[in-house]
């Protein structure tokens, strides 16, 4: 049994993430464990070898791949705590503490249950739930206003961030990608074109490749850092935060001006959505819009 994991549930404070954690807050032993070691019993548990041995099925994980039933997944999970972090604590087994620590684990927030979730949701169709969460809540013409607060300001790293979301670019695309020979190129391997450059519309890319002229980023630098300039790439907590910043001095509802809701308002989303469906072989609406939103499917949840 393994459980799917993907690139969004190892993201800070989402999915797996966010089960160690509380894995690792909730431990009812004498010894506190640490978040690697929680990391480890839960990896295990979903069955795989390693957290690093998950890290990296994650990235290659397919978007249909089966869900084992969640009774199952408790039950392996309360054996691998078992197995991974009792002995080396030397604690007896108190079953009952296990089994409420266990079944307290929010598993529904790894991306593979919400698609089950979603998909036994009754009553309502999968089609009909992807379609209202893919309406678009930001209009062209607040895009018009952040873009003109964006060029008031001065700030080229905002711009050059905007920029990014309008060239129809994830948000793991950007955050993730790194500086290589002088030019931004992705760190994960998501597009055909290597170059961050390539989707930056036309009427951008002088800010851009002015940020990073003026940024004077070396090679392994990411192209977007964290404040305290620790190596670290900007999170996505921080760009949430900025994306707030932008909404406040524009005047648009904050929940709207997210990377995703910029990306939907491109002329490229469309040609995207439809080249997607192609390069994945599918030909259902229904299925293209799943990938829009950012949930993987299989052929059983959609009709």
């Amino acid at each position: 049994m393994r459980v799917p994991v993907y690139p969004d549930d190892l993201i800070r404070n989402r999915g797996f993430k966010s089960l160690s954690k509380q894995l690792q807050e909730r431990w009812y032993g004498s010894t506190p464990i640490s978040l690697a070691e929680a990391q480890k019993a839960l990896a295990r548990g979903l069955g795989y070898q390693s957290f690093h041995d998950l890290s990296e099925a994650s990235k290659v994980c397919p978007p249909d791949a089966p869900v084992p039933l969640e009774a199952d997944v408790r039950q392996a999970i309360r054996s691998a705590i078992g197995t991974t972090l009792l002995p080396e604590t030397s604690l007896p087994l108190d079953q009952q503490k296990l089994e409420r620590l266990v079944n307290d684990l929010s598993l529904k927030k790894l991306v593979a249950f919400k698609r089950v979730q979603v998909s036994q949701d009754p009553g309502h169709s999968l089609l009909s739930k992807l379609v209202r969460k893919a309406q678009p809540g930001l209009s062209k013409e607040h895009v018009q206003t952040l873009e003109k607060i964006l060029a008031e300001s001065g700030s080229l790293r905002d711009r050059a961030l905007f920029a990014c979301m309008l060239g129809a670019l994830r948000q793991n695309e950007f955050l993730s990608a790194r500086m290589q020979h002088g030019a931004a190129v992705y760190g994960v391997k998501i597009r055909d074109t290597k170059k961050v450059l390539d989707a930056i519309p036309d009427r951008h890319r002088s800010v851009f490749e002015q940020y990073i002229k003026t940024s004077k980023l070396l090679d392994g630098e990411y192209l977007f850092r964290a404040a305290n300039g620790s190596g670290r790439s900007l999170s996505p907590d921080a760009l949430r935060k900025i994306c707030v910043s932008w909404a406040r001095k524009a005047d648009v509802d904050e929940s709207l001006v997210t990377p995703h809701s910029v990306r939907k308002t491109t002329y490229d989303y469309a040609d995207l959505m439809r080249q997607m469906s192609e390069r994945m072989g599918h030909h259902s609406v229904n299925t293209s819009l799943v990938y829009a939103v950012g949930l993987p499917t299989t052929s059983s949840t959609v009709h």
